[in-house]
């Protein structure tokens, strides 16, 4: 290679490090907002005590809304089945997972005790600007240290998250298999599925509230 072709190519690897960096810097602003906001709600008491979990939920939704593209998990979640019913059905599940997610995240963050978190550094540089992990250190009351990593994704209205890993458990890819194994035991039938799932959250909801 000659020297002008090498002075060339560090150049480019310089811009796409360089464009990756600032677009991590951006995902990560989204996420320590995100962030700081549920710390702040996890810090009020009255909050965590079991029969306020409707308006901890609800706290916890508000936050969430701005930044993570429930349409667009829910559409992993469903997978291959997503084609296989209307837009309507499409819709319903969408509205379903999200109050799934949210409950999800709302009780993890409180049975963990967070008491802080920590934003941890930028790891390998993403081959591409409009896809980026962003990771968060949360601490427990007891010291315990636990991992989120967070999947965010570009859109024309800012980052939003796709995608998240609890200390290790991919929730995706979880409520993806539930949902599979759902539609397995159901004989194909999806729209069965979706409101068993809605039923299942509506039981659920009931028990805690």
């Amino acid at each position: 290679m000659s020297y002008l072709n090498r002075g060339l190519a560090t150049l480019a690897m310089f811009f796409i490090t360089f464009t990756a960096n600032a677009s991590w810097d951006e995902a990560r602003g989204a996420v320590e907002q995100a962030s700081a906001s549920m710390m702040s709600v996890l810090e009020n008491e009255a909050l965590k005590q079991s029969e306020q979990e409707e308006p901890l939920i609800n706290e916890i939704e508000a936050i969430l809304n701005p930044v993570v593209d429930f349409d667009y998990v829910s559409k992993r979640v469903m997978g291959k089945y997503y084609r296989r019913v209307n837009e309507q059905q499409q819709q319903v599940f969408s509205g379903v997972f999200k109050d799934t997610m949210v409950r999800t995240f709302a009780k993890s963050l409180v049975g963990f005790g967070i008491v802080r978190y920590e934003m941890a550094p930028q790891g390998r540089p993403s081959p591409d600007e409009d896809k980026q992990i962003v990771s968060v250190y949360i601490y427990s009351s007891l010291g315990q240290q636990y991992t989120l990593v967070y999947y965010m994704l570009k859109q024309t209205d800012g980052w939003k998250l796709v995608n998240v890993l609890v200390d290790g458990i991919n929730l995706r890819l979880n409520f993806k298999n539930q949902f599979s194994d759902m539609v397995s035991r159901s004989n194909g039938d999806v729209k069965q599925v979706i409101s068993d799932w809605k039923i299942a959250i509506a039981n659920n909801s009931s028990k805690d509230s």
